[in-house]
């Protein structure tokens, strides 16, 4: 499966500080591992969540404060990752 950031998601990576953004890094890794595996929605380990309202359609992954709002295209075998901020500034 092919990994794709937004311009936004690497801006923020770069801006927050190395620690964590290689926790994001690490989950975002084991998002593609998993990905292939077994249903997303299912997996604790991951936090995964399926988002309403304007946003429908989209999936979200918890890691700590920060939110990864992202999409998988089966079709194309990409994950693409759209936004990664704050909780209370991504939705």
């Amino acid at each position: 499966m092919k990994l794709i950031l937004s311009k936004s998601a690497v801006k923020f990576l770069k801006k927050i500080p190395a620690k964590d953004s290689q926790k994001v890094k690490d989950k975002i890794h084991r998002l593609l591992y998993l990905a292939v595996e077994i249903d997303l929605t299912q997996s604790r380990e991951l936090d995964i969540k399926t988002l309403k309202g304007d946003l429908q359609g989209f999936l979200r992954m918890r890691v700590g404060k920060l939110r990864v709002v992202f999409t998988i295209d089966w079709q194309q075998d990409e994950l693409l990752i759209h936004d990664i901020d704050f909780r209370g500034d991504i939705y």
